[in-house]
């Protein structure tokens, strides 16, 4: 059926959210799901949204609840196949029927928003993003602070990745969605976000997106992490309040210029509430997490 037309203010579905957010950040699924049904009857159809009730109504032991909202958010837009096999809060679904369908509607999806002009430059993007996921999983394995050859490891990967995306640009340009596709163009977005070895280059990208962005060829959610990047690299405030840092424990935003417009800069891009993003990165990383940004220099 069609959505009904949102019935909640931008504050009213923030606060939803969070409450949401938190109680899985506390290993209380259940709780959570209150808060999604509320939001799902208030007309909200965001597929990211939707996936994270599934996630709770999967941890907490419902079933048949947690595969509606895996329809739900597959119907909504859900593309990305490969992380739905190995969410490890959907494991209990993965020997039902239904979640083969669900699995086959998103791969359809995903399919659809992968389509490049240069397949091979799309696959071997998609290989390196995986490596660079893969040794930032892996820096906290064995503890809160990582190793001197986990840092190491992770250094070489983002030194690699620089390099050889330095080449792909020389050639190419910024490899936008048309060239490469949708989700190997957020690869690209991802190594030149963590490229911060080389904050010359991460500016010099920010440019080139900027146009690819005017192209339709770049995301605005993208745009502004990159954005938010490169200032905070040159020890300036961010706009959007993407970049986090540790202050006793607890994770708060790196300073935010004009901080009381952030919501409304961040609407902007079709990011959520401040307050919506630190639940997140709670739940993320399980550290307690702030949306009071640490204050501007003067």
């Amino acid at each position: 059926p069609a959505a009904p037309a949102p019935q909640l203010s931008a504050s009213e579905r923030s606060a939803l959210v969070t409450q949401a957010e938190q109680r899985i950040a506390a290993n209380a699924p259940a709780e959570a799901l209150p808060f999604f049904r509320q939001l799902w009857d208030a007309g909200e159809r965001n597929p990211g949204m939707l996936y994270n009730a599934a996630c709770a109504a999967s941890l907490a032991g419902q079933k048949p609840e947690a595969l509606e909202w895996l329809e739900r958010a597959a119907d909504a837009g859900l593309d990305n196949a490969e992380h739905l096999t190995q969410d490890t809060d959907l494991a209990p679904l993965r020997d039902e029927p239904a979640f083969a369908q669900v699995l086959a509607k998103v791969q359809a999806t995903d399919a659809k928003k992968n389509v490049a002009t240069d397949p091979t430059l799309r696959d071997e993007v998609l290989k390196r993003m995986e490596v660079d996921q893969a040794v930032r999983k892996a820096l906290f394995t064995d503890g809160p602070k990582p190793s001197p050859e986990k840092i190491e490891k992770l250094n070489q990967v983002d030194r690699d990745n620089t390099a050889w995306l330095k080449g792909v640009i020389a050639k190419h340009g910024w490899p936008g969605r048309t060239l490469v596709g949708e989700r190997a163009s957020k690869g690209v977005w991802l190594m030149v976000q963590h490229a911060d070895l080389d904050r010359p280059f991460q500016k010099e990208c920010l440019a080139l997106m900027e146009k690819a962005l005017a192209a339709g060829e770049a995301p605005k959610k993208d745009f502004a992490y990159l954005t938010d990047r490169v200032l905070v690299g040159e020890g300036k405030p961010q706009r959007y309040g993407t970049q986090f840092t540790e202050k006793d424990g607890v994770m708060v935003p790196q300073p935010i210029e004009e901080a009381a417009q952030v919501d409304a800069r961040r609407a902007s891009v079709g990011l959520g509430t401040l307050e919506e993003y630190a639940a997140q990165m709670q739940r993320t990383f399980s550290r307690p997490a702030s949306a009071t940004p640490l204050p501007v220099k003067p």
